[in-house]
C-alpha cells in the first residue's frame, strides 16, 4: 500500500473519532460512543496464524444508539520483518438481547495493504453473526462467519462454553471478573491458503520460500474439516466508564493446509492480549 494512501486510512480513522465525539455531545442520551486500544502478542483467526509472531495494536472507535453501531479499527503490526500501519477495518451491525439471549449481526469491510502479513489481509470483508444464552450455571455460544478472499470464500462455525466469576462485591467498584471458556470452530480455509500463497513472504525480510506450495493444497482449503480448540482465561477490570481485559489464550489448530507448506504454524501456541475501552 502507497504510502500516502496508509497516511489517508490514518486520517479517516482519527477523523472518525473526532466526529463520534461530536456526535455524543448533543445526543447523549440516545448515542453511546467508545474509544479503545488492545494489543495482541500473535494475531490469528480460526486457529491459523504465521510461523513467525504477528504482535499487533488495534486502536479503535464505536458509535452505538438502539442497538446499531459502527466500529473503526486500525492495525498496527510490530512484527519482526514487517511492521507499520497496515490499514482499517469498517464494522456496521446490530446487537440484541431478549430475556438471557444476547446477540448480534455484522458485516466487516477490511482495508488491508497487499504488503502486509496480517493473517486477516487476505480477508477483504465477511458476515457475521453470534448468539448466546447468559445464565447463572453456564454461558453457551454459538456462531458463525462467511469471509470473502481473492482465493475462494469461507464458511466458518464456533460454538463455546463460558462460566462468568465476579471476584468482588456485585454493584460496587472496581469490579473484577474471571470468565474461562473453551470454544472449537470448524469450516473451510481459503483465507489461509490465500495467505500462504500472497501474503506470508511479506513478514520474511523478501525472501522468497523455498518449498512451493503442494497441489493438493488448495483442494484441502476447500474442504470442511474442524479447525480449531481454543482455551481463553479473560481477566476484567472495571471502574466507572473505564474496563480493561487481559486474556491469556492456549489454541491447538487442527487441519492445517498441507504440511510441507513453509507458513504452517506449530499446532498449539500460546497467546495474550490486552484491551483498555473508554465510554464516553
Amino acid at each position: 500500500m502507497p504510502k500516502n494512501t496508509r497516511l489517508l486510512l490514518l486520517v479517516t480513522l482519527l477523523s472518525t473519532s473526532h466526529i463520534y465525539s461530536q456526535s455524543v455531545d448533543s445526543t447523549t442520551s440516545l448515542v453511546q460512543v467508545k474509544a479503545g486500544i488492545s494489543y495482541t502478542s500473535n494475531q490469528s483467526y480460526a486457529g491459523r496464524t504465521d510461523s513467525a509472531r504477528l504482535p499487533v495494536i488495534i486502536p479503535s472507535v464505536s458509535l452505538s444508539a438502539k442497538g446499531f453501531y459502527l466500529k473503526t479499527s486500525g492495525y498496527v503490526n510490530l512484527s519482526k520483518n514487517n511492521s507499520g500501519f497496515d490499514g482499517v477495518s469498517f464494522e456496521p451491525g446490530y446487537e440484541f438481547s431478549k430475556g438471557k439471549w444476547n446477540g448480534s449481526i455484522a458485516y466487516v469491510k477490511n482495508f488491508i495493504s497487499d504488503s502486509s502479513n496480517l493473517i486477516i489481509a487476505p480477508i477483504k470483508s465477511s458476515i457475521e453473526f453470534y448468539l448466546e444464552n447468559e445464565n447463572k450455571i453456564i454461558i453457551p455460544s454459538v456462531g458463525a462467519e462467511y469471509a470473502f478472499s481473492d482465493e475462494g470464500n469461507d464458511f466458518i462455525i464456533y460454538a463455546g462454553l463460558a462460566k462468568l466469576f465476579t471476584l468482588t462485591h456485585q454493584d460496587k467498584e472496581p469490579s473484577l471478573t474471571l470468565e474461562p471458556s473453551f470454544s472449537v470452530s470448524g469450516g473451510t480455509q481459503n483465507f489461509y491458503y490465500s495467505f500462504v500463497k500472497n501474503y506470508a513472504d511479506n513478514g520474511r525480510n523478501k525472501q522468497k520460500r523455498n518449498v512451493p506450495i503442494p497441489q493438493t493444497a488448495k483442494k484441502q482449503s476447500d474442504q470442511f474439516a474442524a479447525l480449531d480448540a481454543e482455551f481463553e482465561l479473560p481477566v476484567t477490570l472495571s471502574e466507572g466508564k473505564l474496563e480493561w481485559k487481559t486474556t491469556p489464550a492456549f489454541v491447538s489448530a487442527v487441519n492445517l493446509v498441507d504440511g510441507s507448506v513453509e507458513t504452517s504454524q506449530s499446532k498449539s501456541y500460546l497467546y495474550i492480549s490486552t484491551e483498555l475501552v473508554y465510554s464516553f
